[in-house]
């Protein structure tokens, strides 16, 4: 059992190097697909740098934290079940797919923080037929899955930190894009769910491209 725990560890950190890596490679490729890449990206890092400064920090003592309580706490924390394991290792793969298929489909349209670009159009196609924010979705898989496959842990504090961030960047986008299209987004609102997929695809939607996650 100790062999399977450690090779799914692996397949998370993976899944996890394969989202940052594709999140830089597309932050340079769409970037340059409209000819402002390299003011876009130091724009956007100036705009949020204190705050992924104080995210990482904030990880940072967490994870100093953890390692300064009893052991017994982490234990209480913990739960590795070998049949749950492995469906959350499945989980953060498919998450980690959906991640990148709605990278894609936003190309030029996305950025780092919520906002709307010059010509921004109102993406419905791939993952945008089933959830207006398909990006939060993955990452939600991806940590939920990463919880499970990891034995939960110091995953559930990350989980509980994740979700109402997720829902904080859902109204905020939501009302960035409602301003933007009115009654088009209302619309698109009113037939999608936000962040769970959902069985029977919205259809009859203009296929636009926009920022939303």
């Amino acid at each position: 059992m100790d062999s399977l725990r450690s090779t799914l560890a692996v397949v998370i950190a993976v899944c996890a190097a394969v989202f940052v890596a594709a999140w830089l490679v597309g932050a340079v490729y769409f970037g340059a697909k409209r000819g402002s890449g390299a003011r876009d990206l130091t724009r956007d890092l100036r705009r949020t740098l204190p705050r992924r400064v104080a995210l990482i920090a904030g990880a940072w003592l967490l994870g100093l934290l953890v390692r300064q309580t009893p052991g017994s706490w982490r234990h209480r924390l913990e739960f590795w079940q070998p049949e749950i394991a492995l469906l959350g290792a499945a989980l953060a793969v498919a998450s980690t797919a959906w991640l990148l298929w709605a990278r894609w489909v936003l190309g030029t349209m996305w950025a780092s923080i919520p906002m709307v670009r010059e010509h921004h159009e109102l993406r419905t196609d791939g993952p945008y037929r089933m959830v207006r924010h398909p990006i939060y979705t993955g990452l939600l898989g991806l940590v939920t899955g990463a919880m499970a496959a990891c034995g939960f842990g110091v995953w559930v504090l990350v989980l509980a930190v994740a979700v109402p961030w997720l829902l904080r960047r859902v109204r905020i986008e939501d009302g960035i894009m409602a301003d933007r299209f009115g009654a088009s987004y209302e619309a698109y609102r009113a037939r999608v769910p936000a962040l769970i997929p959902s069985l029977r695809p919205a259809r009859g939607i203009l296929r636009r491209a926009d920022g939303h996650r």
